[in-house]
């Protein structure tokens, strides 16, 4: 009977050679780099949390409108106005001017102000609703720096 022995028949493969591991070591150091930049970019969440913040601003004067009765002689009840690309405030129709503050707001007048998003605002700077929740019979979107907001006519849906 013939045998072999083991070390004739895995000869010289018992480890990992110098290359094996500094390949390895190299790409975890990629993979590293890049998922720390990633976790610790400043620029992405902060324009998607303020992107969010516009829309739940909008949604809340939404709720608001829903939640009152309009002046007489006017249809729509509550909404945003916009000052400048990086300010807006919560208004009540008819006085578009007087601030009604915000949550999260962070001025001491209650308007908002934003710190990296920008805002084209709407044609009148001001989106208002209805007692139904309704911004009219046009759908109104918002261009900002971090992506457009939507508001759909009729139903005031903000996706």
């Amino acid at each position: 009977m013939h045998r072999t022995s083991l070390k004739g028949r895995f000869g010289g493969q018992g480890g990992f050679t110098l290359f094996e591991i500094i390949m390895v070591l190299l790409l975890l150091g990629v993979v590293t780099y890049f998922a720390t930049t990633r976790l610790f970019s400043d620029d992405a969440p902060t324009q998607a949390a303020e992107l969010e913040l516009v829309k739940n601003h909008l949604r809340y004067a939404q709720s608001r409108a829903m939640n009152s009765d309009p002046q007489t002689g006017y249809t729509y009840v509550y909404g945003i106005k916009f000052g400048s690309p990086t300010r807006y405030w919560l208004y009540r129709e008819p006085d578009e001017d007087t601030i009604i503050r915000l949550p999260e707001a962070g001025t001491d007048d209650g308007a908002k102000v934003l710190s990296v998003v920008q805002v084209t605002p709407p044609d009148g700077n001001k989106i208002a609703f209805d007692s139904f929740g309704s911004p009219g019979a046009a759908t109104i979107t918002l261009n900002t720096t971090a992506g457009n907001i939507t508001v759909t006519k009729n139903t005031g849906f903000i996706p």
